[in-house]
């Protein structure tokens, strides 16, 4: 059994740093405080042309969410998914990760089906819209029928408490049909990982923990004071990055407890 880890990335040297840190795959994916939206045609070539060059063996995931809030989506909403899925599968993303709910809180498997359709061979996960369904159970079948390889959830109750029942709840319903793969948040601390690392619970891991901020390598920085919603201004003196060595901590612990 091995814990595969999937780490968040928002450009092509974040990608690397992951690689670096024994990521197994990464989800690109720009607008983090907007809960991740799809990454641009332009990234997705990039990240591949570097992946062809350089011969690293990591797996390369896209985001298809076209606005931050609910997983319903408007006609043009999803008319935009659908395009963007196109140019993104032409572009040699090997991996999509959706997900896309109904007014009444179901799994909406037509328009799944109508994205997924738009990748023949590509690997595919149901994302945390999966969150927002009535029934988790009855969704996970629909992911099997839908030949979903993974489903990407949260593992944090309030409090910051590991939701275990459920976890173990969904890995057992899943039965090898479907993998389970766990959403580590940003408030995820690295040194509580161990308590997800179950024996016999190989779940996938997913980590958008590891940034962190240096200095903008601008030489002149406007000196006026930003407004309160002026987020362009507030961010001109840093610019976030993926730390190498966080992704690399994580990973050293799975493999530490890999045969326990």
């Amino acid at each position: 059994m091995k814990y595969e880890l999937e780490v968040g990335a928002r450009n092509v040297d974040d990608a690397l740093a992951a690689w670096r840190g024994g990521a197994d795959r990464v989800e690109l994916y720009v607008s983090p405080t907007e809960g991740a939206l799809t990454p641009s045609y332009g990234l997705v070539k990039q990240m591949m042309e570097v992946k062809k060059a350089t011969g690293i063996g990591l797996g390369i995931f896209v985001m298809i969410r076209p606005r931050s809030g609910d997983p319903l989506y408007t006609d043009s909403e999803f008319d935009v998914m659908l395009r963007d899925t196109e140019a993104l599968y032409d572009a040699g993303a090997e991996g999509f990760m959706c997900g896309i709910v109904t007014p009444e809180g179901e799994l909406d498997v037509k328009r799944m089906k109508k994205i997924i359709d738009k990748v023949p061979g590509r690997r595919f996960t149901l994302h945390r819209g999966f969150e927002s369904v009535r029934d988790q159970s009855r969704a996970l079948e629909q992911a099997v029928d839908l030949g979903i390889e993974f489903i990407l959830t949260g593992a944090l109750l309030p409090g910051y408490q590991f939701d275990f029942k459920r976890l173990m709840k969904l890995h057992e319903q899943a039965a090898g049909r479907i993998k389970i793969m766990v959403a580590l948040g940003g408030a995820f601390k690295t040194p509580d990982l161990p308590q997800l690392l179950i024996p016999g619970m190989p779940f996938d891991y997913h980590i958008v923990n590891g940034y962190r901020q240096r200095k903008s390598a601008m030489k002149f920085v406007p000196g006026m004071e930003p407004g309160d919603d002026d987020y362009l201004m507030k961010k001109l003196e840093t610019v976030d990055y993926l730390e190498e060595s966080t992704v690399r901590e994580i990973r050293d612990i799975m493999d530490k407890y890999l045969d326990k």
